[in-house]
């Protein structure tokens, strides 16, 4: 298992970390939280479907090795559903990402569920990881909350998203909650399944019974001192749950349409998908969806193994195409690729598009998006766009972007000045690049691992605790250091990484498709 998917689970910035190449100490897995400090993490800001963003803190690497070593060990570590049967969310670490399938499985029980059902009414615990308390969590005797505590500098108040270290905590968390909420329905004697993905909560009832179970909902979370998110209350009948979730044969039909107009003795076949997925997407009134409609058509085994050479390449691919990576830049991360290796394919129409859309996806907050088109550029050699956009690059807060052009040697010798004077500790990720990459600090690594990497909180060393933590991280970012070894990979080896990603899903399907032969139960 790649401890990538671990350090951020599901989200794609792990394609573009390398954690699992780092040299531990040599008695690591002797080391408890005793040994690891308050240590601050990065931010790291990701899209939201309404246009707004999530911000992921990504904590200190070290620190985080430690308390996965100590806590991977927990009861249902791996397993999730095994938890609790009302649980929906099932995470498959092989891919970093929630198992395949599941969504399928778990949206044809929905469809059953509203043959017998009045509705289906969605609830929402508002803010729930910014609001749940670590003490509130269940460690072993031996154990505290201090192997949380310790990847947020110290704070008690709240879990720090991305990582799978904070997704098992709020998903045990969960169960308690789904517990009390399974006996208050008992007692009020209302006849209702419900289930529970993450912090939604999916209950199928009668339409008499919707305001009690709101209340009960509302009830159970002020004993966990949460509250409920009124504002994104949904229900659902079986016409209306229908008819909002078409994606799935949206892509279904676009591939089939694709198929119908494709002659294998042929090379000049029109690319049809591209049409079919403006038009489909089109259809779709949330952007979150088009996103979804988008992306997971060209993670699809059929995208990436058509034949693009026996298709022929006309003007309005080249605008259609714009417009769907404008619409849903993560599908850059998985069809750049093919298109640049495509014959006809002439890339150079793209870079107009990609020289402002770089340009202002820079002077937005969403730095998932600014990945991919850096990614995106990098793939199609416009290394001079990459260049001209250095100076918005340097004030973008973005660290892993930040550290990307630090290995491709693409800052100024200003800029690097100008990086050199950003020495508070929540700049580590991208400060540890900066002495991998700056001859001049490289040369003194032991002065500027003080200077830059070390946490806040251990600097002084006035006691014989601090040294000792203190020397803990300096000889793991030493080692590292003089190994060489980046936190981030090269354009290269992102590509590999997601190929290898989109290989292990594709094998997934299969086996599931071939289960599903056998049995005669078929996804929706």
């Amino acid at each position: 298992m790649e401890i990538n998917n671990l350090y951020n689970f599901r989200n794609t910035i792990r394609h573009f970390l390398d954690i699992d190449n780092l040299i531990l100490p040599s008695d690591f897995t002797s080391k408890t939280v005793e040994d690891t400090c308050w240590t601050k993490p990065f931010k790291f800001r990701v899209q939201k479907e309404d246009n707004s963003y999530r911000t992921l803190k990504i904590p200190n690497i070290l620190s985080f090795r430690v308390a996965e070593n100590r806590l991977h060990t927990y009861d249902n570590f791996y397993s999730l559903p095994e938890m609790d049967e009302h649980k929906r969310l099932s995470a498959d670490l092989t891919i970093g990402d929630f198992s395949i399938g599941e969504f399928d499985r778990q949206l044809e029980d929905d469809f059953n569920k509203l043959c017998i059902y009045d509705c289906l009414v969605k609830l929402d615990i508002h803010e729930f990881y910014g609001r749940l308390y670590t003490h509130y969590l269940d460690f072993h005797e031996n154990d505290s909350d201090r192997y949380i505590t310790n990847l947020n500098f110290g704070a008690t108040n709240g879990l720090i998203m991305g990582n799978y270290l904070s997704l098992y905590f709020a998903e045990q968390h969960l169960v308690k909650i789904s517990k009390r909420i399974s006996q208050k329905l008992q007692d009020a004697q209302i006849r209702c399944e419900f289930s529970y993905f993450s912090d939604d909560f999916y209950f199928f009832c009668n339409s008499d019974d919707i305001s009690m179970i709101e209340e009960i909902f509302r009830l159970v979370l002020d004993e966990f001192d949460l509250e409920a998110n009124d504002n994104k209350t949904q229900i659902w009948d079986y016409e209306t749950f229908n008819s909002d979730n078409v994606i799935a044969r949206y892509w279904k039909r676009i591939v089939a349409g694709c198929n119908r107009n494709y002659n294998d003795k042929k090379n000049d076949n029109k690319l049809v998908f591209i049409n079919q997925l403006v038009y489909r997407s089109s259809l779709l009134a949330e952007l979150k969806k088009k996103r979804i409609l988008i992306t997971n058509f060209f993670k699809t085994k059929y995208f990436r193994t058509l034949e693009l050479s026996k298709f022929n390449v006309k003007d309005y691919d080249y605008h259609q195409l714009c417009f769907i990576f404008r619409t849903s830049p993560e599908a850059m991360l998985y069809s750049i690729d093919r298109f640049k290796d495509m014959s006809g394919f002439e890339m150079g129409r793209l870079k107009e598009f990609f020289q402002l859309r770089y340009a202002q996806v820079l002077k937005d907050q969403f730095q998932d998006a600014q990945l991919y088109y850096f990614y995106a550029i990098s793939i199609a050699e416009f290394r001079d766009i990459a260049q001209d956009n250095e100076k918005s690059v340097l004030y973008s807060e973005n660290q892993v972007l930040i550290s990307l052009y630090l290995e491709n040697n693409l800052f100024s010798d200003t800029s690097v000045e100008t990086l050199k004077g950003f020495q508070s500790e929540d700049k580590w990720f991208q400060n540890y690049h900066l002495i991998l990459n700056t001859s001049d600090l490289y040369q003194n690594l032991e002065e500027n691992i003080e200077k830059y990497l070390i946490p806040e909180v251990v600097k002084g060393r006035s006691t014989p605790c601090q040294c000792a933590r203190a020397a803990f991280y300096l000889e793991f970012y030493k080692r590292n250091l003089s190994e060489r070894k980046s936190l981030v990979r090269s354009v290269e080896d992102i590509q590999t990484t997601v190929d290898k990603y989109l290989e292990e899903r594709f094998k997934i399907e299969e086996r599931l498709f071939e289960e599903s032969k056998k049995t005669g139960i078929k996804g929706l």
